[in-house]
């Protein structure tokens, strides 16, 4: 290549690079089409244009290009592939990709033929090219419009599994066009199926198992299978051209089926590598037409383009979905939405110049009347494809349920107040069966899923009306990383989490989830709790809206409307809510577990004098429990980790299976003992719980309520100069009802 052809090149795809960028994003923001935009965009910066952008500088290196691109931009729709939408209308997506790629190609030729005047194989080959229905666009409107299910998936399937079909089917023509037909041209069209079959299927199991097996490094977990994506391209490539879009295609069906725990993060990259690939390549292809050649195509070639968009679809749709379960308005819809997209144009473009460089005539008739078709589906369809679903009843309705995540039953008694009061969808998630099975009972709406996965549960059809997000797990930084990959869908506004107080979150700034009830202790406890009938939420019909909440609020509910704590100040709001779900706890586990001989005030300076006064206090109310052996045990434990958590509070504890139930001491030290912990501060007071070894639950809830208690300031104030076990008594329950308030 000479320098003066090397530079050509070398600023035709720098600026073709920098406008696509910067007009898909302009798109984004004027929510409109991009591929509207880059046509123009392309054309302009082209030599008919401003002569920026000149693809004759790339002739050698354009097939390449596109090939490459096309590839990685096909594998990303296969990984955006929800299964669970195929399996709700799989028989209307096979018939679409068979029986109707059939329709729209033949009818289409006839079109041609009869019409246009074209000859029956160049007819064939430029019909064969308007199979596709592309992924690159489709996708984009469909985000846009948000119409029900099955008809988005419908689309979408057909959108992302039609390209290496038409492709395939483009090829047979062309070698047909170019090698006269025979039976080579069958025989190379199912080599080209089977091998990238083989390719895209062996290439996707790969990928997940590397995944899996943790062969890729965190910092690498994008950017591998990108690269293993260009491998499976080129390998199938090899073995036989012009497979390998196909195998890229199905190698990302296989990834994204693989539900790999890394499977969003891999999506997140893979979307904005497309972003950039369709900016690029539609500038460059662009950028090749020529008005003449548009002139030339004639009134007769316009009405072919009519009877295509207007007719053919509408031919292949019935007959597509004749004896199957769709509405005669979703196959309304269907028979309008088929824009094409970047698939259909780079291969009328990499034909053109092949047919061209071969001397064949007319060969550009073939890409000027996909452009055609291109942009008159693009600007009619997706200009108008809201508005029809609107006016169908289609679109979904407006997202105000609520998606909590984990089905412990804390989380289905609010998911129960919320569905019965507010009357908004409500589905709970889990990854536990026997949550989920509980939550079925219920007759609550629940999935047994995987909540990281959120790029795949947004489109499963369950969630149609879900826009809220409230994650209630044990696991504080699981509920901070689910906020923050639901807030992608959801809005950062709409999706909240438990999280204990003084919790820090897992998420890097600027994100930060909206916490609510901090001062609750987890979930499972609560559920325990309620189990047992030592807590209830109660739903509190609100009459006056300007009266304070009642104490122990989590939330209020009104017809389709929820107000969580951080709303609870918006009095407009409050004016056109019900009731209140109030949550009371009728008694604390600590104050359970305490006992008049069990409350000491010393001056012992050591720690093993305490913990043997206390245990003999223990003793006394519970003879069969072994002092010395769990005061030997005590302090060996002691001497391993402290059990102190600051602020001079230590919590040593232990099980016996001598004890039926939880039992609590407390002492008052004169004097500070050094104990370690947190913060070695000196303790001065200590609380010795033990319990029998079939009750974890509620022996952590007496541990989590001395935490709670002594976390505040006065609390530990009070407890340190109460005088009197009855003093001790109403602290802690003034505190341990003090916590339930929001």
């Amino acid at each position: 290549m000479e320098h003066g052809q090397h530079t050509d090149a070398l600023f035709s795809l720098v600026a073709a690079v920098s406008a696509g960028i910067a007009l898909v994003a302009l798109a984004h923001r004027l929510s409109i089409p991009a591929i509207v935009l880059l046509l123009f965009g392309g054309v302009i910066l082209g030599p008919v244009g401003l002569n920026v952008v000149r693809p004759t500088s790339l002739e050698h290196e354009l097939p390449v290009i596109v090939s490459l691109s096309v590839a990685l931009i096909l594998f990303e729709g296969g990984l955006t592939l929800n299964v669970q939408g195929y399996r709700q209308a799989s028989g209307v997506i096979l018939r679409l990709l068979s029986i109707g790629v059939a329709t729209t190609w033949f009818a289409t030729t006839a079109a041609l033929i009869f019409i246009a005047g074209v000859k029956p194989s160049l007819a064939l080959l430029a019909a064969s090219l308007t199979i596709v229905t592309g992924p690159t666009v489709i996708i984009p409107l469909l985000k846009r419009i948000k119409i029900r299910n099955p008809l988005h998936s419908i689309l979408h399937w057909e959108a992302v599994l039609i390209d290496p079909i038409g492709v395939f089917v483009a090829i047979l023509c062309f070698e047909w066009v170019v090698g006269g037909g025979g039976s080579s041209a069958i025989a190379g069209f199912l080599w080209r199926v089977l091998s990238g079959l083989a390719f895209g299927v062996g290439g996707g199991l790969a990928i997940a198992w590397l995944i899996r097996r943790r062969f890729v490094e965190e910092d690498l977990i994008s950017s591998v299978p990108v690269g293993a994506a260009i491998l499976v391209f080129g390998l199938s490539e090899l073995i036989a051209f012009e497979s390998g879009l196909l195998a890229t295609t199905v190698a990302g069906l296989v990834l994204g089926a693989s539900r790999v725990a890394e499977l969003q993060q891999i999506r997140v990259f893979k979307a904005a590598i497309t972003d950039l690939l369709i900016g690029i390549l539609f500038i460059l292809l662009a950028a090749r037409l020529e008005p003449r050649q548009f002139m030339d195509f004639g009134w007769h070639g316009l009405l072919a383009v009519a009877v295509v968009i207007f007719l053919v679809r509408a031919l292949t749709t019935s007959v597509s979905t004749l004896g199957e379960a769709v509405t005669w308005r979703e196959r309304l819809f269907l028979s309008w939405v088929a824009p094409r997209g970047i698939v259909a144009a780079s291969m009328a473009s990499l034909f053109a110049i092949k047919l061209a460089q071969l001397g064949v005539e007319n060969a550009r008739l073939v890409e000027t009347f996909t452009y055609c078709v291109i942009v008159a589906t693009i600007v009619l369809q997706g200009s108008t494809a809201g508005w029809l679903a609107r006016r169908l009843g289609l679109t979904r309705p407006v997202p105000n349920g609520w998606l909590i995540v984990g089905a412990n039953l804390f989380a289905r008694r609010i998911g129960d107040f919320i569905r019965t009061i507010a009357r908004v969808p409500v589905v709970l998630l889990d990854l536990n069966p026997k949550a989920v099975a509980e939550a079925r009972v219920s007759s609550l709406p629940v999935l047994l899923a995987d909540a990281r996965d959120a790029e795949m549960l947004s489109e499963h059809p369950d969630l149609d009306g879900v826009g809220n997000l409230l994650c209630l797990t044990d696991n504080e930084d699981l509920n901070s990383l689910l906020c923050h990959r639901w807030s992608h869908f959801f809005g950062r506004r709409k999706v909240y989490c438990w999280h204990s107080k003084g919790g820090t979150s897992a998420v890097d700034e600027p994100f930060r989830e909206t916490v609510v009830w901090p001062s609750l202790p987890k979930p499972s406890l609560l559920s325990a709790d309620l189990d047992r009938h030592r807590a209830s939420l109660i739903a509190s019909e609100l009459s006056d809206p300007k009266e304070p909440l009642p104490e122990g609020a989590l939330l209020v509910a009104g017809a389709g409307e929820i107000l969580l704590p951080s709303g609870f100040d918006h009095p407009a709001a409050r004016s056109r809510s019900s009731h209140a779900l109030v949550f009371k706890r009728w008694r604390s586990p600590l104050v359970d577990a305490l006992h008049p001989s069990l409350f000491l005030r010393c001056g012992t300076t050591t720690l093993e004098s305490l913990l043997r006064d206390m245990m003999g206090r223990l003793v006394e109310i519970s003879p069969k429990l072994p002092g010395e052996g769990l005061c030997a045990e005590l302090i060996e434990r002691e001497r391993a980790a402290s059990s102190a958590i600051g602020h001079g509070v230590a919590i040593p504890h232990t099980y016996s299976k001598a004890t039926s139930r939880q039992v609590c001491a407390l002492a008052q030290l004169s004097q500070g003992l050094r104990m370690g912990g947190l913060d070695d501060t000196p303790v001065r007071l200590v609380f010795l719980v033990i319990g029998p070894p079939g009750d974890p639950q509620r022996h952590l809830a007496i541990m989590a309520d001395i935490a709670r208690i002594v976390a505040a300031e006065d609390a530990r104030s009070r407890l340190l100069s109460a005088s009197s076990f009855d003093e001790i008594l109403e602290i802690i329950r003034t505190y341990a009802v003090d916590f339930t308030s929001q």
